[in-house]
């Protein structure tokens, strides 16, 4: 679906700049007070300069819990909060420069009481499209250190721990308020929902009773869309979005009297065209049969049948490989130009620019048209190895099952939140935790 400039228009007025702009509203009353305040000690150029500072800090506070809550709250540090304020500082001088030359060329050009006042207002006006994209995209955006950080897991090196950083919180601690306001839930699959290669009937009930309690249920995963096809069928979700993030099978729509008695198969959607994927299939079976000859002990996945945008090495499904041949088949998939990253069974690899984090924004455009960066704080991600920590990453709520344990020392980021119990178990948990508020 393409976006019209009406409708992004509607998105920036009903989104995030909208927040910014009541933001700047409240930094203007600010400014204005100060400079009042200062004017009599420092003149009206100098007074400004303090009461810009004053006006800063507090849109640079307002922002961070109101306008971009859902990018700075994850694992944010004392330390980070502090370098994130001295960021913001900093990349609001741009706009600060065009706001000031406004409220200077207006005190010249304008001789009443109220030029001040005046030059204040047009000012902020001024520098308000500059200090919003700088806000955006230089401090609470993917590059800040207080932002949820939605780096991709392709970039992080296998074998590497990351730095020490904030500790996974008890599941019990997730505040109620939080809880009641989602929308809908993401989920992993392998290790998440199933236990032993199968979903188990409390995780396939928690899907359930969350789609019934009114909110939305994707699935994403790294499996194939081949292997996938029964589950759309049977589960109750809205979507599985398989291969890390290419492709989306949506449920058959339900069945009505004078419909054909044969069954319709899943709605299928691709993230590339039909070309694009015969040369990127072509060039990845290729490297697939480079691992498997070059690797000792490499071999694909049992589902490599049913993967039409990615391939797969079996390392703990039904084979079981040591980290230091996992992390060789990393590598020639990288060398090859591959992404690649690591789940609970497989090591995957794709070309293109999907993963799990792109593949949920795609879905939830397609099937809503709806932008999920603009709602982000009213959706939770449960998941439990390394190919979900881009998920992790980028949504405050998010959610590892118990068994995350093992790949907590390779994960750059660490999901906010851990359930006690482990695969099913601890997604069905999950479930009671978000129902008990509703």
């Amino acid at each position: 679906m393409k976006a019209t400039p009406i409708s992004l228009v509607h998105r920036l007025l009903k989104g995030r700049f909208l927040r910014f702009a009541l933001v700047g509203v409240v930094g203007l009353a600010v400014d204005l007070a100060v400079l009042h305040v200062l004017a009599p000690l420092l003149g009206w150029y100098a007074g400004r300069v303090a009461s810009f500072l004053a006006a800063a800090s507090a849109t640079w506070w307002l922002n961070r819990r109101f306008t971009f809550a859902e990018r700075s709250r994850t694992h944010a540090t004392v330390r980070s909060v502090g370098r994130e304020y001295l960021r913001y500082i900093a990349s609001m001088l741009g706009g600060a420069a065009i706001n000031y030359g406004i409220y200077a060329l207006t005190l010249r050009g304008v001789d009443a009481a109220f030029a001040p006042a005046l030059g204040v207002a047009l000012g902020s006006l001024g520098g308000m499209f500059a200090n919003f994209a700088a806000a955006r995209y230089l401090v609470f955006g993917a590059n800040g250190d207080g932002a949820a950080q939605a780096r991709s897991p392709d970039r992080v090196d296998p074998g590497v721990a990351p730095a020490p950083g904030p500790r996974m919180r008890p599941l019990a601690t997730w505040p109620s308020a939080e809880r009641a306001a989602l929308a809908g839930v993401f989920t992993d699959i392998d290790d998440t929902l199933t236990t032993d290669g199968a979903i188990t009937p409390d995780a396939l009930r928690a899907l359930a009773e969350l789609r019934a309690a009114g909110l939305k249920v994707i699935a994403i995963t790294g499996r194939p869309v081949g292997w996938s096809l029964p589950f759309i069928a049977t589960w109750p979700v809205d979507a599985i979005v398989a291969e890390n993030g290419a492709v989306a099978l949506l449920p058959p729509p339900p069945w009505r009297p004078g419909d054909s008695l044969h069954p319709v198969p899943p709605r299928r959607y691709f993230l590339n065209d039909a070309t694009r994927r015969a040369a990127n299939f072509a060039r990845m079976q290729r490297v697939l049969e480079r691992i498997e000859r070059e690797i000792p002990g490499a071999r694909r996945a049992t589902d490599s049948a049913g993967r039409e945008t990615d391939i797969a090495i079996d390392h703990g499904e039904f084979a079981r490989l040591d980290d230091a041949t996992i992390d060789a088949v990393v590598a020639l998939m990288r060398a090859e130009g591959l992404h690649a990253t690591v789940s609970s069974i497989h090591v995957n690899g794709w070309l293109g620019g999907n993963d799990k984090l792109a593949g949920a924004r795609w879905i939830v455009r397609e099937l809503w048209d709806r932008p999920l960066d603009e709602e982000m704080d009213r959706w939770a991600y449960v998941g439990d190895s390394t190919n979900d920590q881009v998920m992790f990453g980028a949504f405050a709520h998010s959610i590892g099952v118990a068994n995350v344990a093992r790949f907590v020392p390779k994960l750059a980021h660490l999901p906010r939140y851990v359930a006690r119990g482990e695969r099913g178990a601890g997604f069905a948990e999950v479930a009671r935790a978000v129902l008990g508020v509703r």
